[in-house]
C-alpha cells in the first residue's frame, strides 16, 4: 500500500498499490515490487545480471568520451542498497548503456557492441575499412527475452507508458523517473525523465531512448518522454518502409 521499510529507510511508490503480479510491478513501475523481487533474488544475482547487461562498464562504442558509470559490488553495499540499486539509485548509467541493454532484449537476448561508423572511404570513394555488427555475448536466454518483451509490451499497453502506443505497431518499453543528485543528496524537485523501448516488439527494427533533463511541470518518463518516442519511431518506421 505504498510504503515498505528496508533497514532504516522507508521506500515509497508514487501511487499506493495493493497486491501486484510480477508483470504489474513493471507495468506500474512499483519501486516496492522491484525491491521485493530483488530481495528474493539476493544482492549477488542482482549485481551479476547488472554486469551482464554492461552496467558499470563501457560499451566500447566507436566515439570518444564514453564513461563507464558506476555499479557497486555487493561487498560494499549498505543495508539499504538492496532497496536502492534495483530502482536505479546508488547507480549511474549512460543513455547508450540503457539503449544497449534494451536492444539486447529485442535482439533475442544477445548483447551487441554499438557502433556509429559503417565504413571509411578514401579520396577516390573506395571503401578502405568497413564495420559489421559485433556480438558481445548472450546475456539472457531466448525464452527469457521473449518473456521480458511481453512484460515491456504490457508497460505500453496497460501501464505507465500508454502515450508511447503506436497504432498498428506493438511497442515494448520502460519508463524511468530518476531523482538527480544535488549537493550530494537525492533531490525531491529535480529529475531526469526517461523512456526507452523498441518496435515493432514482434519484429524489432528500432530501439530508441528519450531523456528529458529537469522537465517541468510534469517530470514522469511516461508523460514527458513517451510521446517523443512515439513520434520518432512512428515516423522512422514509415521512412524505413518507403526507403
Amino acid at each position: 500500500n505504498g510504503a515498505y521499510r528496508v533497514a532504516n529507510h522507508t521506500l515509497h511508490d508514487h501511487h499506493p498499490h495493493g497486491t501486484l503480479s510480477f508483470q504489474e510491478v513493471f507495468e506500474q513501475s512499483s519501486n516496492i515490487g522491484v525491491t521485493k523481487i530483488a530481495q528474493k533474488m539476493g544482492a549477488q544475482a542482482v549485481y551479476e545480471y547488472a554486469r551482464k547487461f554492461r552496467f558499470g562498464m563501457k560499451t566500447n562504442i566507436d566515439i570518444g568520451g564514453e564513461v563507464k558509470g558506476t555499479l557497486k559490488p555487493p561487498k560494499i553495499w549498505s543495508k539499504t542498497s538492496i532497496g536502492a540499486i534495483p530502482i536505479g539509485q546508488e547507480v549511474t548509467v549512460t543513455q547508450i548503456q540503457l539503449l544497449c541493454a534494451i536492444a539486447a532484449i529485442a535482439n533475442d537476448g544477445v548483447y551487441m557492441r554499438p557502433f556509429v561508423v559503417k565504413y571509411i572511404k578514401d579520396s577516390q570513394g573506395e571503401i578502405i575499412k568497413s564495420f559489421e555488427p559485433e556480438m558481445v555475448e548472450r546475456v539472457i536466454t531466448s525464452d527469457t527475452a521473449k518473456r521480458l518483451t511481453n512484460i515491456l509490451v504490457g508497460v505500453v499497453d496497460s501501464g505507465t507508458a500508454k502515450l508511447a502506443q503506436i497504432k498498428g505497431v506493438k511497442v515494448a518499453g520502460k519508463t524511468g523517473t530518476a531523482q538527480k543528485v544535488v549537493n550530494g543528496i537525492y533531490s525531491h524537485s529535480n529529475f531526469y525523465a526517461t523512456f526507452f523501448g523498441f518496435a515493432p516488439a514482434d519484429d524489432p527494427r528500432l530501439a530508441v531512448i528519450v531523456v528529458a533533463d529537469e522537465p517541468r511541470p510534469s517530470y514522469f518518463g511516461g508523460t514527458v518522454c513517451a510521446p517523443v518516442f512515439k513520434e520518432v519511431v512512428e515516423n522512422t518506421l514509415k521512412y524505413l518502409k518507403t526507403s
